[in-house]
């Protein structure tokens, strides 16, 4: 199915944190695509008043599912490209890729990656998780992969986080970690679902971060086994942190607006903190910080 001009103007408004009503997605074709992007968990909705918001929880997921998916490599310059007819195949094959404009369904599945001893088993066969700096494992068939339960789920959002988790060694030193970055599916979930062992969500310290934990994990599976990843200095970081601007931005996000973080005892402290001092500080503040 190709992406029509219309679709990719509502992309880039969704992109860009713009209020999008499920109502403006009038067309078959607009309305068609729209369910893919829900059923693949790259968009969301959002009830308010009488209609629904449509928004995302992750810009660089949406990204890579229009590069995946639909070759698209830049939702703008699409947009340009669709909107000049004068415009060259050289041009075309930069901004998107008609080999990769097929209907089939991104790849199932997740990446795993650890710097500790870890079996898993696969298939009923032993495999090693340790991985090497800048690798990772791909599982697909998730439903048949098993871990111990002595080793705890760590989710991470951010690739370049996930790459560089040896970074990070020392604030999971006293746990065994697996880190699981999600791909464009619900394989992680599914996954998390099946398993009995504890999950850490480690993502960026402001009101977005937390509600993606609260809406895409801890709702879906066992709460009682999860948690989110807090430093014990997160308070001198946040105060000393400059970041005002995601913050103000945060607050019309919608699905930051419709969450009352005093439900969640694990986050109620550190979403206070935040409204306490305005402020945010990405998970990549921590690589300079020596405590744990």
């Amino acid at each position: 199915m190709e992406v029509p001009l219309s679709f990719i103007e509502k992309l880039i408004a969704i992109s860009r944190k713009e209020t999008v009503s499920i109502g403006q997605f009038k067309s078959k074709q607009n309305r068609a695509l729209l369910d893919i992007f829900l059923e693949e968990n790259i968009l969301q909705k959002s009830k308010k008043k009488n209609s629904f918001i449509i928004y995302t929880n992750n810009n660089e997921q949406l990204r890579n599912f229009l590069r995946e998916r639909y070759g698209i490599i830049n939702l703008e310059d699409y947009y340009q490209l669709l909107n000049n007819p004068n415009s060259t195949k050289s041009e075309s094959a930069q901004i998107a890729s008609d080999s990769k404009t097929k209907r089939t369904k991104v790849y199932t599945g997740f990446f795993v990656r650890t710097f500790a001893d870890i079996v898993g088993n696969l298939n009923g066969i032993n495999i090693n998780l340790k991985t090497l700096k800048g690798s990772s494992l791909f599982i697909s068939d998730f439903k048949n992969f098993v871990i111990s339960e002595n080793v705890t789920i760590v989710g991470i959002e951010n690739p370049e986080t996930f790459y560089l988790i040896e970074n990070y060694r020392h604030y999971f030193d006293k746990i065994k970690p697996l880190f699981l970055l999600r791909f464009n599916n619900n394989a992680f979930i599914e996954w998390l679902q099946l398993i009995p062992n504890k999950y850490v969500h480690f993502g960026d310290f402001d009101l977005s971060g937390i509600a993606i934990y609260i809406t895409e994990y801890r709702n879906k599976i066992d709460f009682n086994r999860c948690s989110y990843f807090i430093p014990n200095d997160i308070e001198n970081l946040i105060s000393n942190s400059k970041n005002y601007r995601d913050y103000v931005n945060q607050l019309n996000d919608p699905k930051v607006k419709g969450l009352d973080f005093e439900n969640y005892p694990e986050i109620k402290d550190l979403a206070n903190m935040i409204k306490k001092y305005r402020k945010t500080i990405e998970q990549e503040v921590l690589m300079n910080s020596s405590a744990s």
